[in-house]
């Protein structure tokens, strides 16, 4: 074997597993994308350790198993080219989507009103009321009762109107559950 061929043999790759490199890439790609819609808001609002070492092993997985039997430079360009365009197609066709037809992933949701969890909306996204005390705490909401509304947002964020203020009623159009909000909240 010349020194090429051995080069070759270290950093290449036949098409064979160019092509299986290329499908892995783009199965994988779509199931970890699905997996981060339906849990990404509970993984973002309050991630356990537990939850952050289960991502990581999907995402070790996830590489391991998208780069073949054996892992070459070749292939790796080849994944990363290839999840770089599913990125961007998703990325494009999510976005004219949701301007022309108002399809969305998760939505900004009313987790409280007037100091009061509401349970059913929690258990919706995913957050338990002990997390949610806890999120509360680091916004510094010294009092459930000063937290007249409370909104999870789609990455795990908090919108808080605390006792007293308003939101303008335009930043809550597409709120899950904006509805059994007393309207001296909103103007």
């Amino acid at each position: 074997m010349t020194f090429w061929e051995g080069l070759w043999w270290q950093i290449g790759l036949d098409l064979p597993g160019a092509v299986g490199v290329l499908l892995a890439s783009i199965v994988l790609y779509l199931v970890f994308t699905t997996i981060l819609q339906v849990a990404g808001q509970r993984l973002s609002a309050n991630p356990s350790v537990l939850s952050v070492a289960v991502m990581a092993l999907l995402g070790a997985l996830t590489a391991r198993a998208i780069l073949g039997n054996s892992p070459t430079l070749v292939g790796g360009l080849i994944a990363v080219a290839t999840l770089l365009v599913m990125e961007y197609a998703l990325g494009s066709v999510r976005f004219g989507a949701t301007r022309r037809f108002a399809l969305r992933g998760p939505r900004p949701t009313v987790v409280m009103v007037h100091g009061h969890m509401l349970t059913w909306q929690l258990r919706h996204v995913g957050l338990l009321e002990v997390q949610l005390l806890a999120q509360l705490r680091r916004a510094g909401v010294r009092h459930v009762a000063d937290a007249d509304l409370v909104i999870m947002e789609p990455r795990g964020g908090l919108t808080i109107v605390r006792r007293g203020e308003t939101i303008d009623r335009r930043m809550v159009r597409d709120v899950r559950g904006i509805g059994i909000v007393p309207r001296s909240i909103l103007r």
